[in-house]
């Protein structure tokens, strides 16, 4: 393909591969295939953000810079672990307010721009407006929090099941009514099979100075109905129409990705899985 705009270093890899693997391990194989920039997956056994402290998060920081490697998001598991800023028992939403506490406080100390956070989510049975208010003050009172580390908090729309947020005209109404600026859009191309929209949907809602982050990630439609991450070209998504889309709209930002495996049973190893994720992305520059 060729692009007026985007630029093949524009893909950056991440930890997501390496999820059965040690931080050391990890970012001596990235450091090896000549990763320099990451979407940094923050959970067990690379950094719960559960359990860090102050002191972790420097010896995080001296890891990455020894390897040559630097952050521009960072994920922390918001889906596996029991997290939810709009849960209607106050122990839970403490206990979630201080996990992103931690995240926004480790992207400070190592220098990420930007960090993914969900907002909550209200139980199937239960009242979207109510949960929707705690979100909404959870993420005012973590946004400042972020302000002060030099932050811009994500936002990514998905299912009711995960999160309040499910388009991306909510992304934007939840920014709106918390009323900050250092809020933005990753953009998940999965996802957008779920929201139903397209990625020039998300430009004309929230505007380009807000799509800040892409997860650059085929989507597979399991049996179940649920959708599953997958590497580019191992699923169903027309990832071209899509990079087109972002050439169109002039994006600057970064691709990375949350691929943790490979549907091809030769590929175990996770430096194989990222040797895959990009030479797919190789081949349209």
């Amino acid at each position: 393909m060729t692009f007026k705009n985007l630029r093949k270093e524009q893909y950056i890899h991440s930890n997501f591969p390496y999820y059965n693997y040690s931080l050391d391990y990890t970012l001596d194989s990235l450091q090896r295939i000549g990763a320099e920039k990451l979407e940094f997956y923050g959970a067990e056994p690379h950094f719960c953000m559960e359990d860090v402290t102050y002191r972790d998060m420097k010896v995080l920081k001296n890891k990455l810079d020894a390897h040559g490697l630097s952050v521009v998001e960072i994920n922390p598991e918001n889906c596996a672990y029991p997290t939810n800023l709009a849960s209607g028992n106050p122990a839970t939403r403490l206990r979630t307010f201080r996990y992103y506490e931690n995240a926004i406080r480790t992207a400070g100390v190592i220098g990420s721009p930007y960090v993914l956070v969900f907002p909550g989510y209200a139980n199937l049975d239960g009242s979207q407006e109510e949960a929707w208010k705690l979100s909404v003050d959870s993420m005012g009172r973590l946004a400042e929090i972020a302000e002060t580390e030099g932050v811009t908090i994500t936002f990514e729309a998905t299912t009711r099941n995960i999160t309040v947020i499910t388009d991306h005209r909510e992304v934007m109404r939840l920014i709106g009514d918390c009323g900050c600026k250092n809020m933005a859009v990753t953009i998940d191309l999965m996802c957008l099979s779920q929201t139903g929209e397209t990625v020039q949907d998300v430009y004309d809602i929230c505007g380009p100075e807000k799509v800040v982050n892409v997860h650059y990630t085929d989507g597979g439609l399991l049996h179940s109905g649920a959708w599953e991450h997958r590497i580019p070209g191992e699923g169903d998504l027309d990832l071209d129409s899509m990079l087109q889309m972002f050439d169109d709209n002039n994006y600057r930002g970064y691709f990375g990705n949350e691929v943790k495996w490979s549907i091809d049973p030769a590929l175990t190893a996770p430096e194989q899985i990222c040797k895959k994720l990009q030479k797919w992305w190789d081949l349209h520059f």
